[in-house]
């Protein structure tokens, strides 16, 4: 299927009703271009959970170990 966004003033790219319903309106977007193509693809943060599960078990972590980890997933995320 085929639809049309509009850009409007000022800046607002305005996307079909349909298509728009499947964010909500805090959603992000990674948007680059290809030539005459626009991409957007959506950012989706890991799970606090995830985040945990990774951690090791005993000592609490340092800021710093923190600070890596968060890190590490946000890199792995531009890779995908």
């Amino acid at each position: 299927m085929v639809d049309i966004a509009e850009l409007t003033a000022p800046d607002i790219l305005k996307l079909p009703a349909h298509l728009a319903a499947r964010f909500k309106p805090s959603d992000r977007f990674i948007v680059w271009t290809d030539g005459d193509t626009l991409h957007l693809k959506r950012i989706t943060p890991p799970a606090v959970t995830d985040i945990v599960g990774q951690a090791p078990v005993g000592e609490p972590l340092s800021l710093t170990e923190i600070n890596e980890m968060v890190h590490q997933v946000r890199r792995e995320q531009k890779e995908t």
